[in-house]
């Protein structure tokens, strides 16, 4: 398997694919925000950071945002590339998903434990996955998280990454269609990489996810973010002060849980495997969500009914709220091909939730029907 580096093999939880796990060197160049902002000295000053940002009439982002500037480099991402344990689908596999997680989570959102495995779900339907930790999380490369940790380069190593896998760069082939599959500020960053280049992918599912952003400071709030490095300093200790985790398992329930519709056991296993984002994405998390206008090709959009970042808890009120994420998105994707779904009995964590094999159902029947 070329393109990774401290590579090893590993199957999927359900041991319905086989996995190669290291580091992809992926180059990048984007342009950031100059922020004005130095990492917080102590909690007391991260909490008021995420209040000022927060709180109503706020000046601080457009005060913190004082130019631009060019940032480039090479970046180590931590992945995990899966092909179908099945040696015959594994041959036929022209197809991967490149899954990219949201905040507080790392790449093994896509791969939980048998029966809440996306990878083992899209092994069976002969697709290969390549779930990844974004920049500043799990095994991927932790730069400065305020200046270098933003949005925009987030894109960028995203639309690099669908190159890489397109020109055989990265495995064992060159796949002939890529497909973007984003969960929550995943989401946020597939459709900025549909923007700017919307020929990356031949398809895209959204996941937890709708057209605003209205409620992300209830979401924010309600997660208390704590400083990585005092929260968990068995883990984080080596990193500055601008990387952040969910505070507690309340602050985790709260937003992205519904009980009574999960397994305490994966729900624990979600707490012990909470993951760093940083101040710089919290400032720039809205800049990439630009509607995607040159992309035509199919858009699947899957939320829990009971999502709370993006529907306040309720996503069918005052009606489907995933109807809306085309026509002001993507308004020229391909109408007949597209499809949304409402996962019952779900929230925010599609994944986490007993009922996340029916959303794994309706994505992979979303892909074959359009002969991917």
């Amino acid at each position: 398997m070329q393109g990774f580096r401290e590579r090893r093999v590993v199957h999927s939880a359900g041991k319905r694919a086989i996995c190669v796990n290291g580091v992809v060197s992926v180059p990048a160049t984007a342009t950031n925000e100059i922020l004005d902002l130095s990492p917080p000295e102590d909690q007391f000053n991260a909490t008021e950071i995420i209040q000022e940002l927060f709180q109503a009439g706020s000046t601080i982002q457009k005060r913190a945002m004082i130019g631009t500037r060019t940032v480039q480099g090479t970046y180590g991402i931590g992945g995990t590339l899966c092909l179908p344990a099945d040696p015959a689908k594994a041959e036929a596999a022209k197809t991967v998903e490149i899954l990219t997680h949201g905040v507080g989570l790392e790449k093994s959102y896509w791969d939980i434990a048998p029966g809440y495995s996306y990878a083992d779900a899209a092994a069976v339907a002969g697709y290969a996955t390549f779930a990844y930790d974004r920049l500043g999380v799990g095994q991927s490369d932790h730069p400065d998280p305020i200046q270098e940790v933003q949005a925009s380069l987030e894109v960028e190593i995203l639309h690099n990454l669908a190159q890489l896998f397109r020109t055989g760069k990265v495995g064992d082939r060159s796949f002939s269609n890529i497909i973007g599959v984003g969960h929550s500020f995943g989401s946020i960053l597939q459709v900025g990489t549909d923007s700017k280049y919307p020929k990356d992918f031949d398809g895209v599912v959204l996941t937890a996810f709708t057209n605003t952003l209205t409620n992300l400071p209830y979401t924010v709030l309600a997660n208390n973010p704590s400083i990585a490095a005092l929260n968990q300093p068995s883990r984080f200790s080596k990193l500055t002060n601008g990387y952040l985790v969910h505070n507690d398992a309340i602050a985790i329930q709260e937003v992205f849980f519904r009980y009574p519709y999960f397994d305490p056991a994966i729900f624990q296993n979600q707490v012990d495997r909470k993951d760093t984002y940083t101040i710089g994405e919290e400032f720039t998390i809205g800049a990439v969500l630009t509607p995607a206008t040159a992309y035509t090709g199919p858009l699947d959009v899957v939320a829990g009914v009971y999502d709370y970042p993006f529907c306040l808890g309720n996503c069918s009120y005052p009606d489907n709220q995933l109807a809306r994420v085309k026509s002001s998105l993507y308004p020229a994707a391909d109408n007949a091909k597209s499809d949304i779904f409402l996962v019952p009995e779900n929230g925010h964590y599609i994944n986490a939730h007993r009922t996340a094999g029916q959303a794994f159902d309706h994505i992979n029947t979303f892909l074959g029907r359009n002969g991917f």
